[in-house]
C-alpha cells in the first residue's frame, strides 16, 4: 500500500511527534501524577513574558502547584488559588474527568483571554491517573467578538409587527408618547443615523438650488 500523498516527501523531523507538538499554536503543559511540570512545548514557553511574567516561574521539574508568580493581580491570583489550582488537582485525583475555563490578563498589548483546558493521561488498561496535559489558547480576538455582539443585543429590542406612525410628521406612538421615528428606532437598536438632504427636499425646500440637479448630463452617444 503506497502511503499517504506527499508524506514521502517529507523529513523525519517534520512528521514527529515532537516537531508537531512544538509547532502548535498554543502552550502545552504535560504534568506528572504529582502535579510536576514534566514537559513545556515552546509556544508556551514565550507566554510568560507576553503577560509580563518571569519565565522562571514555568520550567520543568517545579511543581505546578508552587506556580504562583508576584505579577499575578489580586482577583486573578485569588480565581488561581482557590479554584484553579484545586480544579486540577482533582484531574489528577482522578475526582474530575476534564474541565475547560476562560480567563482574562493583562497582556502587553492591553487585556487578553485564555482558554485553559485540562485532561487527563490515564493508563491504557485502567482509570489510573497517570498525569494531566493542560493547554492554553489565546482566545482574545473571539473574545472580543463575542463581547461586541453581547454588547449590542444589549441594545436591540424586538420591535412590534405593526408600528404605528404618523401619515404626516412620520413620528411613531408610543403608549401615550408621539416620538420621532429616529429616536424610536436609536433607542431600540444599535444604530446610530447620519444626516443629509435628498435632491427632492432640495427642491422643494431650496428652489433656488434646484438647477444644480435639472441640468442633467447628456448621453454620451447622443449629440448637445
Amino acid at each position: 500500500m503506497n502511503p499517504v500523498r506527499g508524506a514521502s516527501n517529507l523529513p523525519n523531523t517534520v512528521t514527529s511527534w515532537s516537531h508537531a507538538v512544538h509547532s502548535l499554536n498554543k502552550g502545552l503543559i504535560i504534568l506528572r501524577a504529582d502535579g510536576t511540570i514534566d514537559n513545556i512545548n515552546d509556544p508556551l514557553m514565550k507566554w510568560p513574558a507576553k503577560f509580563g511574567m518571569s519565565p522562571k516561574h514555568l520550567q520543568p521539574g517545579i511543581s505546578f502547584f508552587d506556580v504562583s508568580p508576584p505579577e499575578f493581580d489580586s482577583s486573578f491570583a485569588l480565581f488561581y488559588r482557590e479554584f484553579f489550582l484545586p480544579a486540577i488537582r482533582e484531574v489528577l485525583l482522578g475526582h474530575k474527568e476534564a474541565f475547560s475555563v476562560e480567563y482574562e490578563l493583562e497582556g502587553e498589548d492591553g487585556p487578553a483571554w485564555v482558554l485553559c483546558e485540562v485532561q487527563p493521561i490515564a493508563s491504557t488498561g485502567n482509570k489510573l491517573v497517570l498525569g494531566a496535559v493542560l493547554s492554553y489558547s489565546d482566545i482574545t480576538k473571539y473574545k472580543h467578538t463575542e463581547l461586541q455582539l453581547a454588547h449590542l443585543l444589549s441594545y436591540s429590542a424586538a420591535l412590534p409587527e405593526h408600528v404605528p406612525i404618523c401619515a404626516v410628521c412620520k413620528h411613531v406612538h408610543t403608549e401615550d408618547v408621539w416620538e420621532p421615528v429616529e429616536s424610536y428606532l436609536e433607542i431600540r437598536l444599535p444604530i446610530k443615523f447620519t444626516h443629509d438632504i435628498c435632491p427632492g427636499c432640495i427642491r422643494r425646500l431650496y428652489p433656488q438650488y434646484s438647477s444644480a440637479f435639472d441640468d442633467a448630463e447628456l448621453p454620451d452617444n447622443e449629440e448637445p
